[in-house]
């Protein structure tokens, strides 16, 4: 019977069943007593506390549905209490779609998928997915409210031969090329660092070394004018001389000659990032995921 409830009323019918199979087990047991008064009945139907337990299950989450619903549509509740309704409703963790700008069928549904740890939120860049009816949603422009004014933080998940690592970089999203490199990690404007490779190592193993990566061939929103080169271990520089938009440095070994336009600095994956440069062809490296992460 429980596997046939598709609705409250079925669930209903299905909790006076179990009531009235509850008073045939209290009768049975009256009468198990009157006959051995020296024995103690200590036997519940435990299908009845199942039926029972079930039924009222969908019942309440029926209910839990439609009180989600309400809170996420209410403007007046902070981000993150509207986050935690959605991540601990163990459902597909999405955020509202949003159109970008360059996306050339604006009807398509591109949502960010949203992660949690100890360290905070992680947005993933967006995808375009089709999710269950019963997805909780709540808007984008919820996520870009909750970036820093100052610094963002982004990812860059790395993968290759079977190994995987994180990249954390610091980025001051003050100037176009910074707030570019942002929407590249997010994908807000259709084009995005997933799936891109790291392209080559510059002056590898020396002082100097530079890992290049970003790359791609949509030719959006090219880059502006260079304001000279990154003089600190471990900044990133957007690529000035290209146009490519996608291109960055990273310097790995100290100072670096090379042009660009300094945007931020690696915060974490140092190692990652070295092991890369190690590679024979460092084109092996791709960008399995990216985004960006906001404090709780």
């Amino acid at each position: 019977m429980i596997q046939g409830i598709t609705n409250r009323e079925e669930a209903l019918q299905v909790i006076n069943q179990a009531c009235h199979c509850t008073d045939e087990d209290q009768e049975w047991k009256k009468k198990c007593q009157e006959l051995f008064p020296n024995v103690i009945t200590v036997t519940t139907s435990k299908k009845v506390r199942d039926v029972t337990n079930k039924a009222l299950m969908m019942v309440d989450g029926e209910a839990d549905a439609t009180q989600h619903t309400n809170q996420l549509s209410d403007l007046t509740l902070p981000i993150m209490d509207k986050v935690n309704i959605l991540l601990n409703d163990n459902k597909f963790e999405e955020l509202e779609e949003v159109k970008p700008d360059n996306r050339e069928n604006q009807n398509d549904h591109i949502y960010f998928k949203v992660t949690r740890d100890i360290l905070g939120l992680y947005f993933h860049c967006l995808q375009n997915q089709n999710l269950p009816p019963e997805t909780l949603t709540m808007p984008v422009s919820e996520m870009v409210m909750k970036l820093k004014p100052n610094y963002t933080l982004t990812f860059l998940d790395m993968a290759w031969s079977g190994r995987r690592g994180k990249l954390y970089i610091w980025v001051n999203p003050n100037t176009r090329e910074a707030r570019q490199f942002v929407d590249l990690c997010t994908g807000q404007r259709g084009s995005s660092f997933l799936n891109t490779q790291l392209t080559r190592v510059w002056n590898k193993g020396k002082a100097g070394e530079c890992v290049f990566g970003g790359n791609y061939d949509s030719g959006v929103n090219k880059m502006l004018s260079s304001d000279g080169y990154c003089d600190d271990e471990w900044r990133v520089m957007f690529m000035s001389h290209t146009d490519k938009s996608g291109e960055f440095i990273i310097n790995t070994k100290g100072k670096s000659p090379i042009f660009g336009i300094n945007i931020g600095f690696v915060y974490m994956g140092h190692t990652v990032l070295k092991k890369a440069a190690q590679l024979s062809d460092i084109t092996q490296v791709t960008v399995v995921d990216c985004g960006v992460k906001v404090d709780v």
